[in-house]
């Protein structure tokens, strides 16, 4: 499998990059972000993109993938619901249709958020861009909800508010194979994270939302 990965210098992204690199199901990995992973690997390539709006420069070097994993995403702290859809939803969706027309018959796996089942503006937001990809005619593809992640070594999230809370938690980590027994629908690793979506994108995944608990099931 050849896959392309969006935000790999995040933590969620960071995580699927490693267990995409180890895979042995993974012969080529393309990442695609606004700076460098510092990941030197064989089966790695990298492209830094300053725009990911301007997509259409791109098109020629992006035929050939059987996969996409997206795991780009903000804070909807401080926005309203048109600048928090911009990056959510329009760029989510613009690369789903434009990596879909080059590549028929690819996969996709979006990283979507703990919660977004709900009312929320920014849930709202979620919903649609999951709607969306349900209806394109993916070979595979789901949405994953992580709830609270264990980041692994050296993985860093961006959101300062999740940094505080990785902080308060620590102690907690000691823990974390007890807490993902006890409570698989609010914990999970990086870890179980990244092989979930590796496993939705190999057609693994039995449904297309994939709650905490799902995740650790698949990504076990």
């Amino acid at each position: 499998m050849k896959l392309i990965v969006f935000g790999a210098t995040g933590m969620v992204g960071t995580g699927a990059l490693r267990e995409a690199l180890v895979s042995p199901n993974v012969e080529a990995v393309l990442s695609i972000s606004r700076s460098a992973t510092g990941v030197v690997h064989p089966k790695l390539r990298e492209f830094l993109v300053q725009d990911l709006f301007d997509i259409a420069p791109l098109e020629p070097q992006l035929i050939g993938y059987d996969a996409c994993i997206w795991a780009i995403g903000i804070s909807a702290v401080g926005l309203d619901e048109a600048a928090y859809a911009r990056v959510t939803e329009e760029l989510t969706l613009a690369w789903a249709r434009t990596l879909l027309r080059l590549n028929p018959g690819l996969s996709f796996c979006y990283c979507s958020a703990g919660g977004a089942g709900g009312p929320g503006m920014w849930a709202r937001v979620r919903q649609r861009v999951e709607g969306a990809l349900l209806a394109m005619p993916f070979r595979h593809a789901g949405a994953v909800r992580p709830g609270f992640i264990r980041p692994g070594p050296g993985i860093r999230s961006k959101t300062w508010g999740y940094q505080l809370g990785v902080i308060l938690l620590k102690p907690l980590f000691l823990m974390t194979p007890l807490l993902v027994r006890a409570m698989p629908f609010l914990f999970t690793t990086s870890e179980r994270l990244g092989r979930a979506m590796l496993g939705v994108v190999e057609g693994r995944a039995d449904r297309f939302i994939l709650e905490s608990a799902d995740i650790n099931r698949v990504g076990a």
